[in-house]
């Protein structure tokens, strides 16, 4: 039978008074069983006589008892008690031993457990960074990094073609110290080194998959298993791929592993003209040259119109890479001859891909040699000097690594692939010079909104405001309603502005050429004085004179020094210039005067002679298509004229 005890102990501790309840067994004295009224010890060891006193435990002894008690206490001690058993039941707090029990509790803690040791779950994989250091040619290397590269058994040739140098198939590992030592000095460690150098073929298949490693599912998503890993069996198809050859999926595993262009294919693998990729030839056939198939599906599912498939580069869907195009728009590029590589390299040149997605696939050190940083990539700084040149302008390296992004001059230029056979530098854009009447309602609404133009200013070449800015001075709208109409920035420069926006010193060189001869110079640009030669009609400019004004996109009917106003709804072959009054909708107003007869004799088109008249008539001829600007300003002297005419010559 248990005895139960209460005894009030008074200490010195922070609680003035403890209560404690003991339950002990009866103890065997002798022989005989203790009473309840004797007194005994549960501290002290097992007495072989009785108890005849109490004994006093207001002292804590120092040390535990040897044997517990066998039912706790109902208060907690001061101090925890370290014991070597775990405890029954789980507490609600973690706890602070160092190591952990032997039988895990089937209750959660209330708090997360620090543990000093990683848990065995894998890591996530994270490519290391690339070290740049390998991938800039040899002769382009300072003498101490050659130095410290032929130390690793590289020379100029081994260098340049990656994957030549035996060392390259040697894991980090598997180097000896001093070679460690030299590729540290050239900024790789461990990692660097396996994936960039080595791309893991240095692993064993088994290594592959563990946790401080994880790239067993890019080399499964490349095809490979473990008997073609160790020769037991052929290569997966991927093996034998171009980098352009593999599938989206491939070439992202590719990369996760660090290679790109340049390192899969070891040596650059280029087709005829020096790209990376087939050129589709397709794309570069103008509008009208397409099958009907092709147009309609360009049209309709890719929103492609004449001007903007003829004008490289000027297409909406141009500006998105491929995952950036719609299901539906996928599907209707690969029908007509696209895929991904074929659209992010020729269409779109990587140019919407973040500057962490060039570098993921290795094409920033492409646009690197072009100039490009991750700053002006973003905007944040401005372009470098090779965004402004043509590709003429362009040295041969440049040529070189912009072909790498399948560029030709064609495409790097922008160039207008209509067909252009008239005498002006560019195609002419049919519907600017259609008169008002004769444009689709959804024509007239459009230039009529943004471009306010009405029916009088659309006939009257020149007059309109809108056509005294450049390109850059419209705003983006203006700019897509412009192209609407069959209008981009080359054309409406040069047909609507006739570069009067810009500065003589950003002239191109035949531009400003024409523009001396006609009379301009510096000075006179700078001060807007227009030269005496504007003051003149179409006929009565010299042969060359009309020849450098066609550079410039001028003709008979946009010409300055023709009447104010040209009825363009009644142009013809034999066309005369009237008082030119027009009404909103563009018909011209009966006003009831008498129109001045030519007095001069006629010749060849272009060669109408006045015969002392300064308002003859408009000559005769062909009918010309294209636009002009109305620039008013002050004559200067002829002298000036003289001048720069002599200058040009």
């Amino acid at each position: 039978m248990a005895i139960q005890l209460s005894r009030r102990i008074l200490g010195q501790s922070k609680m003035s008074r403890l209560f404690i309840t003991l339950w002990v067994l009866p103890t065997i004295v002798d022989g005989q069983p203790q009473t309840q009224g004797d007194i005994i010890d549960s501290t002290s060891p097992p007495t072989t006589s009785p108890v005849n006193d109490i004994i006093d435990t207001s002292t804590p002894t120092t040390s535990p008892t040897v044997t517990p008690s066998l039912r706790p206490s109902s208060l907690p001690s001061s101090i925890p008690t370290l014991s070597q058993a775990p405890s029954r039941e789980p507490t609600d707090r973690p706890s602070s031993s160092a190591t952990p029990s032997q039988n895990p509790s089937n209750v959660p803690s209330m708090s997360p457990t620090l543990s000093f040791t990683p848990s065995a779950a894998p890591i996530q994989y994270s490519r290391p960074t690339r070290v740049d250091i390998r991938y800039i040619p040899w002769n382009e290397l300072d003498p101490e990094n050659q130095k410290i590269a032929m130390n690793l058994d590289y020379t100029n040739t081994t260098w340049n073609e990656y994957g030549a140098n035996p060392i390259e198939e040697s894991s980090w590992e598997d180097l000896t110290s001093e070679q460690t030592s030299n590729a540290s000095l050239l900024g790789y460690d461990m990692k660097s080194w396996d994936c960039w150098i080595n791309h893991y073929e240095g692993y064993r298949w088994i290594d592959m998959g563990q946790p401080f490693i994880q790239v067993l599912q890019w080399f499964t998503s490349l095809g490979w298993d473990i008997q073609s890993w160790t020769g037991k069996k052929e290569a997966p198809e991927s093996d034998f791929k171009t980098w352009y050859e593999l599938t989206s999926e491939e070439r992202f595993s590719a990369a996760q592993l660090c290679y790109f262009r340049m390192t899969w294919n070891e040596v650059e693998v280029f087709s005829n003209g020096g790209f990376p990729i087939e050129k589709p030839g397709f794309r570069f056939d103008h509008w009208w040259k397409l099958d009907d198939e092709v147009r309609e599906i360009a049209h309709e599912s890719l929103k492609y119109s004449e001007i903007t498939w003829n004008v490289l580069g000027l297409g909406a869907v141009e500006a998105r890479d491929w995952m950036s195009l719609t299901p539906s728009e996928r599907e209707a590029a690969e029908s007509i001859g696209w895929n991904q590589a074929t659209w992010d390299c020729w269409i779109n040149h990587f140019r919407s891909y973040s500057w962490e997605n060039l570098v993921f696939y290795g094409l920033d050190l492409d646009y690197q040699s072009l100039g490009w940083t991750d700053l002006s990539w973003d905007g944040t700084e401005d372009a470098p000097p090779s965004n402004d040149k043509t590709w003429n302008e362009l040295n041969e390296l440049e040529k070189q690594y912009a072909r790498k992004l399948c560029y030709f001059e064609d495409n790097w230029d922008m160039v207008d692939i209509t067909p252009n056979n008239g005498k002006f530098p560019h195609p002419k854009p049919k519907s600017r010079f259609a008169p008002w009447n004769e444009l689709s309602d959804d024509e007239k609404e459009i230039a009529a909104e943004s471009l306010q133009y009405s029916g009088k200013t659309w006939n009257s070449y020149g007059v309109a405001e809108i056509e005294s800015k450049g390109w850059d001075e419209l705003t983006p709208l203006q700019q897509s309603d412009a192209i609407r109409l069959g209008l981009y920035e080359r054309t409406w420069d040069c047909f609507q502005n006739h570069y009067h926006s810009k500065r003589w010193i950003s002239l191109e060189g035949e531009v400003r050429d024409a523009f001396r001869v006609l009379g301009w110079d510096e000075n006179g640009w700078a001060a807007n004085f227009r030269p005496p030669s504007y003051e003149n009609k179409w006929g009565r400019l010299s042969e060359m004179e009309q020849t450098f004004a066609n550079r410039i996109c001028y003709f008979e009917d946009n010409w300055p020094g023709q009447a104010e106003e040209v009825k363009a709804e009644n142009k013809t072959d034999a066309s005369v210039a009237g008082d030119g009054v027009f009404d909103e909708d563009g018909t011209e107003v009966e006003t009831g005067g008498n129109e001045e007869q030519d007095t001069s004799e006629t010749g060849e088109k272009g060669n109408q002679i006045d015969s002392g008249s300064s308002e003859s008539n408009t000559p005769s001829g062909t009918q010309e298509e294209n636009s002009g600007s109305k620039w008013v300003s002050p004559a200067v002297p002829a002298t000036l004229l003289m001048t720069a005419f002599g200058a040009w010559l």
